[in-house]
């Protein structure tokens, strides 16, 4: 448009001028700044060098857990794709659970929370927040994850976004959910017996791909677990796999959990309790035949079996050391791109998307580190995390959708590619990759220093 203005007069001249002007405004061009010279870079590094994790080692350390319902009623929007612009499920397949851990030493206690959900919502995680202090806790001590199944329900988010991906935002859904949660809580505190805990690892590289690239090498093929044997000879199993839960169809208004459902469901077969935690999931996808729940049902299976197989071999041993943090993100400006060169102004993104904090979190049960990120963090970095988790001789799991969502977190390399992870939800700039990946890096040094006593 700009090309056909005429500047033949002075006023046509400020007219191009204002229109540019205006353009520069509303799409200026990327920050291609390296992180490390930011300021929202050395802010999160001087928060991290404040203090070091909270460990402590205590008592042994005593384990419990519970799962309430989350299911709300039919006719709740689901949350998962865009397309469905808000439509309600007609029918369950396999009910929504909050399942919870409560860990503590004697010192200190934790909590792990893992929701049948696409995430743990913003506006649920603040809701949390709020009423942690009447249990005596802290927000770094509950340590929040979600499944990421795209066929659970929504009606948690009010932005335009979240209007879309999760349908009309339902207040009362929100409250049930919350409450669920800190029930899940209490009753497992309620459960906490001393136990015994162990991990373990097996490949399953028949079972994901990485659907960025195509490439077969460069993902993150390793079903992790941890494996809780509590004195009374109950037992319990937290897993994590870094496949998107979208085997079932995008357009089918029915509520399920997806493959990580039938994956505790067969457990739990075997086991007292099971949990699924998603992992490093950014870019990876399920192998799979077929948008049916015969395919959730193989593949969760699949991987339940290959769990079972490796237990009898699992190490198991009593741990006194406990840790939990939760330590502020702090992020650029939005870079939501238009283009190869631009990005919408920050202000058009925080009215699509809203304006929240983020932050990473750690939750450490002896040698075992678990490390959660608000996003789809590609499992293309696990083997940093895991080469410096073992120069630490420690275990490192890592988990999403922490209680804030800051887009998809790829590998710098393919932030030109032509792709949904790398344009539609890159939010934060080519380099937050390797920012969010040098952070946990940090975090994780930090959890190696010796633990206070009690």
């Amino acid at each position: 448009m700009l090309k056909r203005i005429h500047c033949y007069t002075s006023l046509s001249g400020c007219l191009c001028w204002l229109l540019l002007l205006c353009q520069s405004c509303v799409v200026p061009r990327l920050d291609e700044r390296p992180y490390a010279q930011t300021a929202y870079y050395k802010k999160t590094i001087d928060q991290l060098q404040q203090t070091v994790p909270e460990a402590t080692t205590g008592d042994t350390l005593q384990v419990g857990w519970a799962k309430v319902n989350i299911t709300p009623p039919v006719g709740t929007p689901m949350a998962g794709y865009g397309k469905r612009r808000g439509m309600r499920y007609e029918q369950v397949h396999d009910s929504a659970w909050a399942r919870t851990f409560a860990f503590s030493n004697g010192s200190s206690q934790a909590y792990l929370v893992s929701l049948d959900m696409l995430i743990a919502p913003m506006r649920v995680a603040a809701l949390l927040e709020q009423a942690y202090p009447k249990l005596g806790l802290q927000p770094g001590q509950v340590y929040l994850t979600a499944t990421h199944t795209h066929t659970s329900f929504g009606g948690w988010q009010r932005k335009l976004a979240g209007r879309i991906m999760a349908g009309k935002y339902n207040p009362q859904v929100v409250q049930q959910t919350v409450q669920a949660i800190l029930q899940s809580i209490q009753l497992a505190q309620q459960n906490r017996q001393p136990a015994r805990i162990g991990y373990g690892q097996v490949s399953a590289a028949a079972l994901v791909r990485n659907r960025l690239t195509g490439a077969t090498a460069n993902l993150d093929s390793t079903l992790r677990f941890i494996k809780f044997e509590q004195t009374d000879g109950n037992t319990a199993i937290l897993c994590t796999f870094a496949a998107h839960p979208t085997i079932l169809p995008s357009m089918q208004p029915v509520l399920s959990r997806d493959y990580p459902g039938e994956l505790v469901d067969a457990l739990e077969k075997e086991v007292t309790f099971a949990a699924f935690a998603a992992g490093a999931v950014g870019s990876h996808q399920a192998v799979y035949t077929g948008e049916t729940f015969e395919s959730t049902a193989a593949v969760g299976r699949q991987l339940a079996q290959a769990i079972q197989r490796k237990l009898p071999q699992v190490a198991m041993a009593y741990t006194f050391r406990l840790g939990s943090a939760q330590r502020p993100l702090y992020l650029p400006q939005p870079q939501w791109r238009i283009g190869e060169h631009r990005r919408f102004a920050p202000g058009l993104f925080y009215t699509f998307f809203g304006k929240y904090t983020a932050s990473v979190n750690l939750l450490q049960l002896g040698n075992i580190v678990l490390l959660g990120v608000p996003a789809d963090y590609s499992g293309e970095f696990m083997p940093l995390l895991e080469a410096q988790a073992a120069r630490q001789n420690q275990h490192v799991l890592l988990t999403g959708f922490n209680g804030g969502y800051v887009g998809y977190i790829i590998p710098d390399e393919h932030y030109q590619l032509h792709k949904y992870e790398a344009r539609a939800m890159n939010f934060f700039g080519p380099h937050a990759g390797s920012y969010l990946t040098d952070i946990l890096l940090q975090l994780l040094k930090r959890s190696g220093i010796p633990a206070t006593a009690p």
